[in-house]
């Protein structure tokens, strides 16, 4: 039982809370988003630090004219599609080197279909890392972001559910009634192989090149000399291939 004297102090204290405990309650917010945001912003310039430390061998950029698949089967290399360049061109498989990236290309709706450099500091361009850590290939590794566009009031039934069943986020209420689903395939392979035979008579091509950079990790002259003759060793035999109609969507498009 609380004592007279009691009484008025504890109401007071009730006044107190309620008077103070919103305004406290907005700070602590507000230093927890900044502290996040400080976070956020730590990470990003750790990001690009790691990411200033690999290094362009301007040797092998090559520029990138289509996307298909071999014409015929490539022995030592399942389930790649080809990123056709003027120099060579390079097989690229899924990180198990399993049908994930085939199979998705076999049940979309090319049309809407996009893939896109990662982002990356300066001009858009894809990546080839040599020597990723976790890369299984000794000519290096890219990554890849899958994009599918289409109007929300032409999507098929279920489309969007096996989309994110094959690992794609969907959104929906774009400009236009689109809806949006995107991918991001990390340390996907890559085999480099002689430039195509029919660049000549290709259906589907970019509407422009777009650059291919190889880039090393902190290379020494030595190290970089004997990674840069392993990615220049393609397979032996050149191969026609069937492309897809699909345009790369460059990094200052959409997103």
């Amino acid at each position: 039982m609380q004592t007279p004297t009691a009484a008025p102090q504890t109401k007071y204290r009730k006044h107190l809370a309620k008077k103070y405990l919103p305004a406290a309650c907005s700070v602590g917010l507000m230093l927890a988003l900044s502290g996040c945001l400080a976070t956020e912003k730590l990470d990003y310039q750790l990001m690009r630090q790691e990411d200033a430390k690999w290094v362009a061998d301007e040797q092998l950029t090559d520029r990138l004219i289509a996307v298909g698949k071999p014409s015929a089967s490539i022995g030592g290399v399942d389930n790649a599609i080809v990123l056709a360049g003027e120099k060579h061109s390079y097989l690229v498989q899924s990180t198990n080197q399993d049908p994930e990236l085939t199979a998705i290309l076999n049940h979309v709706d090319l049309a809407y279909f996009s893939f896109k450099p990662m982002p990356t500091k300066d001009t858009p361009h894809f990546a080839i890392r040599i020597g990723e850590s976790g890369c299984p290939s000794v000519q290096g590794c890219m990554a890849l972001r899958l994009g599918y566009e289409k109007p929300a009031q032409q999507l098929a039934a279920g489309e969007t559910d096996q989309l994110e069943g094959a690992g794609f986020t969907c959104h929906d209420g774009f400009a236009g009634g689109m809806t949006r689903c995107t991918k991001t395939l990390r340390r996907l392979p890559v085999t480099v192989a002689p430039a195509i035979n029919n660049s000549e008579t290709l259906p589907y091509r970019f509407a422009q090149p777009i650059a291919l950079t190889f880039y090393h990790y902190q290379p020494d002259t030595a190290l970089a000399e004997e990674k840069r003759l392993k990615a220049l060793m393609p397979l032996a035999k050149a191969f026609d291939i069937i492309t897809f109609p699909i345009q790369l969507i460059m990094v200052g498009g959409a997103n």
